[in-house]
This record gives C-alpha cells, sequence and structure tokens, in this order.
C-alpha cells in the first residue's frame, strides 16, 4: 500500500512537471480536466484566468479508443473538476475516469436534446431529464416506465453550437460552484461566448448556403455530423461504418448497400475524419467512382498550428469543407 501510494506521489510530481502547473497555482486556481479538446476550449473561455484547464485526449485522437495512461490516471487523481461530454462519447475510457476522478465529474452535455443513433436521427429526449445515455452500459434508459428500444445515443453534441451554448452554462454553474469567489466571472465569461457562438452559428449556416437543398446529402465514414445535419438542414444519406462509434465495422451487406446509394443518388464525396483510417471509405468510393474528402475534424480539435485549434475554428473549417465539397461549383 505505501508503494503504491509513492507511484501516485511520483506520477503527481511527474504530471505537475509536464503541464507547467506548480503548487502554488494548484492552490489557487481551479485544476480542471477535460477529456476532449472541443470541452477544453470551451472550458477556457469560461474559467478565464481563474481556471488551468488540461485536455484528457490529445489534438487529433480519437476518443472512442482513448485508453487511460500512468499520465493521465495521475492528472485525474489532481482535479477539481472532470468535464465530460457523456452520452457515451468516452467509451473506451469512461469507467476509468469514474474510478480514479476524486473531483467532481460534470457531464457538460447535461440538457441537451439527445439524438438516436440511426437512419433517421430521431430526438429521443433531454439528456439527464427524460432520458440516461448509460456510459457504461452503451444502453439508452427512459426516466418513465414506457421505454422502447431507441438504439444508442449519438454523442456527437458539439456539432451544433446551440448544444455548445448548453455546455457554457453547465460549465459556468460547476466552476461557480466549485469557486463562488469568482462566479461573477465565470458568469459573464459564459454570457460572452454564447454571444459569439451565437454569431459563429449565422457565419456557418453563411458558409454553407453555397449548397442548394437538393445537394445537402452527406455520407460519412462513421455517424459523427447528425447534429450538424440536424442544425443545418442536411440529410445523411449512409455511413461507411453504421455507428455512432469508430469501434463498430459493416458488413458485407452494409457496404453493398451503401455502394448502391451511392450510386443511385450521386453523391459526389464521403467525408472521412482526420483522426480515424480512410482506408474503407477510399474503397467504397473507388466502387462507387467517387471522391473521399478525409479531412474533416470530428472528436478533437487540431494541433495549435493547424487550422481547427479552436471549436470556432474547428466549425469554420469543417464547414468550408463540406461547402466546397458540395457546391454546384465543385462539380
Amino acid at each position: 500500500m505505501a508503494f503504491m501510494r509513492r507511484i501516485s506521489v511520483i506520477l503527481l510530481i511527474f504530471v505537475m512537471l509536464m503541464t507547467g502547473i506548480t503548487v502554488t497555482q494548484a492552490q489557487e486556481k481551479l485544476y480542471v480536466i477535460a477529456t476532449t479538446t472541443i470541452i477544453a476550449d470551451v472550458a477556457r473561455n469560461v474559467g478565464g484566468d481563474f481556471v488551468t484547464v488540461t485536455a484528457l485526449i490529445p489534438p487529433e485522437a480519437d476518443a472512442h479508443a482513448f485508453i487511460l495512461t500512468p499520465r493521465s490516471a495521475a492528472m485525474l487523481e489532481m482535479a477539481d473538476i472532470v468535464l465530460i461530454n457523456g452520452a457515451n462519447f468516452e467509451e473506451s475510457a469512461i469507467a476509468d475516469i469514474y474510478g480514479l476522478a476524486r473531483g467532481d465529474i460534470v457531464t457538460v452535455s447535461q440538457g441537451v436534446e439527445v439524438l438516436a443513433f440511426g437512419r433517421d436521427n430521431r430526438a429521443i429526449g433531454t439528456l439527464g431529464v427524460d432520458v440516461t445515455c448509460d456510459d457504461e452500459e452503451n444502453d439508452v434508459d427512459h426516466a418513465d416506465d414506457h421505454s422502447h428500444d431507441v438504439g444508442n445515443c449519438d454523442p456527437h453534441i458539439w456539432l451544433n453550437p446551440h448544444h455548445v451554448m448548453t455546455w457554457t452554462n453547465n460549465i459556468a454553474d460547476a466552476f461557480s460552484t466549485a469557486d463562488p469567489t469568482h462566479a461573477e466571472t465565470y458568469r459573464n465569461n459564459a454570457a460572452n461566448y454564447i454571444a459569439e457562438l451565437e454569431a459563429l452559428d449565422a457565419e456557418v449556416a453563411e458558409i454553407l448556403s453555397v449548397v442548394p437543398p437538393e445537394k445537402r446529402l452527406l455520407v460519412t465514414n462513421h455517424n459523427f455530423l447528425a447534429y450538424f445535419a440536424d442544425a443545418y438542414d442536411f440529410t445523411i444519406l449512409g455511413t461507411v461504418i453504421p455507428s455512432a462509434s469508430t469501434l463498430s465495422e459493416p458488413t458485407p451487406q452494409e457496404v453493398a448497400e451503401l455502394v448502391a446509394v451511392l450510386e443511385a443518388t450521386g453523391v459526389p464525396a464521403i467525408f472521412s475524419e482526420r483522426s480515424t483510417s480512410a482506408a474503407l471509405a477510399e474503397a467504397i468510393a473507388d466502387e462507387a467512382d467517387i471522391a473521399v474528402v478525409a479531412s474533416l475534424y470530428s472528436g478533437a480539435l487540431s494541433a495549435a498550428d493547424e487550422p481547427a485549434a479552436t471549436y470556432m475554428d474547428y466549425m469554420r473549417y469543417n464547414a468550408h469543407v463540406i461547402a466546397d465539397a458540395l457546391s454546384p461549383s465543385s462539380s
């Protein structure tokens, strides 16, 4: 037992050295772990100078497949607050996160209207109110006795800026509870950031305005753009991996059905993500004689010197890629 405590102390010191956190800083500021770089960016905008935020999952990594390292485990033990997306997004790490975190775990998506994974991507309820996406069981449970099979929750909630507004308020509430001295600052920062998100939403709609209604059809590597489609009037026509998780695989029949859909509709491209392999998408695209656009950001931001280093830039970048691929001038 003494040996394990010694190892834990060594890991904590190592993390503080690697992240640049001093003992004084740790005492003066809230130390916050966000599971993703996207959540971390929003948290920094809310917390400002009174919060130190570290992302658990690195830029351009696949959050679905992320497994904790000794360093990330030590980070969780240090944190005053751990911010998670929820809806089973952190599927490979969620049990360890709950087992190791000593601070409060806050689901930033609490209160968002969740979409079910599926071809219709229908809304199934409000997360934490009348529907719960069980992170460990990968299931959907309704609060009343009239539950029905809705399939898995789609966890890619941030692809609608209005849902990130909910994140922003949830984060401000968590920071204000943990650090009431600076509550007014957190709430003012949140209000300012929400105003920026409202402007971003209008900007993304304007970027996408070059795509006519009949061209607003999306085929993706896995089902990660449903909230984007819902926000900006697109239709998800199909996915290479028929799941909201990158850890699934399609059957030969599902591949054949997707090729048939591509050939019948004339969709010009399959959109893939930078954080996952595009090999299967490329094989299907070759068979259907269309292109693969393998440059979208999905569950993580880019590195600081690349084009999607903030959530705002992430949304602008993805919107431009989609607009360029689907606008009439591209064909």
